[in-house]
């Protein structure tokens, strides 16, 4: 069974241009070397059968420079060996996985953050390799471990694609989470028993690295903080664990409190019947999210806002529910949950483009071409590129 992952439901804001050159560069170098390469393993085999019988010691191939030599000491090879590739295969796996994992990567570090982090991944990588084994190593095995650690930390809950071949082709969406365990799971495994001869502890220290280092970057508040990364994943468990230890002891915050009650601590005011049912609706609202059932999540926000149109969801939330109704044509209930959102988060760093979006649905769906107008106008100060001409094209359609 062959499977590999093609792609993921993180949107990415920006085209991740130095993701594609790195690509770009490791193809381009594979296809200088490859003949180069071939040459190693001929080497290593003469020079085996010299040692055992006495004869002559074959001259070392000057590619050999670039591969990463434990004990050598050269620093460029800690650099040099991320870009070179055994075979089409060792290069088309890792190249699926940088395209994947590096692109969503990128759009949080930014370009030269990202690329610092690629090379110094790989780095780490080789150090981890040098540790314990002796064998030269080549490829950006190392790096996209790294990368693909970074990811686990910034976007756990996102879903991979995967194509698989069994029989006949398919596909199927798992968590991201699901897939790296799996993958660091198996390379430990494999180290462990000694299976294959692939560098897995470099593959151990890039993952480790690269989460690591995500981590680093969301605790020290170096990058913005999003409602499904790893970290806020730890702390909406803590808070939930002490929630349910809170109700064991007789906390009870949905229900009303009644002179004499026993479970009544103290003079908390009283959750009236209405306040009950919007925790209800909003509970049942981030239960659909997180089970990744947007069309679901999405139904029971437009009945939510019938009862109570003040409502507002968390910050990422709200974007995906305004995004999934605008998806399903109902541009009504879109509009009025992305006004919610610009009016309830002011300092969300991309408004420009969730003025934009509603501008276009004002314009070309509600026929409301002066709040179009205002927010297009607003929102063309900060936009750039194909989203600055689009924004001035509606603009010339409204008048």
């Amino acid at each position: 069974m062959i499977f590999f992952p093609i792609g993921t439901d993180r949107r990415l804001k920006r085209t991740p241009w130095v993701n594609y050159t790195l690509i770009a560069v490791n193809v381009a170098v594979f296809i200088m070397t490859t003949n180069s390469i071939a040459l190693v393993g001929q080497y290593f085999y003469a020079f085996d059968a010299a040692i055992k019988t006495g004869g002559i010691i074959p001259n070392r191939p000057d590619i050999l420079n670039y591969y990463l030599l434990p004990g050598d000491g050269s620093v460029l090879q800690y650099f040099t060996y991320q870009f070179l590739h055994a075979s089409w295969m060792h290069l088309i796996m890792n190249m699926i996985f940088l395209y994947v994992f590096g692109s969503g990567v990128e759009d949080r570090l930014g370009k030269v953050g990202y690329l610092f982090f690629y090379l110094s991944g790989g780095i780490v990588a080789g150090l981890g390799h040098g540790l314990m084994e002796s064998n030269p190593v080549l490829g950006a095995s190392g790096s996209v471990a790294a990368v693909t650690g970074a990811y686990l930390a910034l976007f756990p809950l996102s879903n991979v694609t995967i194509v698989y071949w069994f029989i006949v082709p398919g596909s199927f969406e798992i968590s991201s989470i699901l897939l790296i365990l799996f993958q660091v799971a198996q390379d430990a495994l494999f180290q462990v028993g000694g299976i294959g001869n692939t560098a897995y502890l470099a593959h151990l220290a890039g993952y480790a690295c690269g989460f690591t280092l995500g981590m680093g970057l969301l605790l020290l508040r170096v990058l913005s903080r999003e409602p499904y990364d790893m970290l806020s994943l730890i702390e909406h468990k803590r808070r939930r664990t002490q929630f349910k230890k809170l109700a064991s002891e007789g906390y009870r915050p949905w229900e009303h409190n009644k002179p004499g009650d026993p479970s009544c601590k103290g003079d908390a005011p009283a959750v009236t019947e209405q306040e009950a049912g919007i925790m209800q609706a909003r509970a049942a609202i981030s239960a659909a999210i997180t089970d990744h059932d947007l069309p679901r999540a999405a139904g029971l926000y437009v009945d939510l806002l019938k009862e109570h149109p003040e409502q507002v969801m968390g910050q990422q939330q709200q974007l995906d529910l305004a995004n999934q109704l605008m998806s399903e044509g109902r541009y009504d209930e879109s509009a009025s949950a992305y006004q919610l959102f610009l009016v309830t988060y002011k300092a969300y760093a991309d408004r420009q483009q969730v003025q934009l979006i509603l501008g276009l649905i004002f314009a070309r769906y509600l026929d409301q071409r002066q709040r179009a107008k205002e927010l297009l106008n607003e929102a063309a100060r900060r936009l750039h590129g194909d989203e600055l001409a689009l924004a001035k094209q509606v603009l010339e359609e409204i008048g």
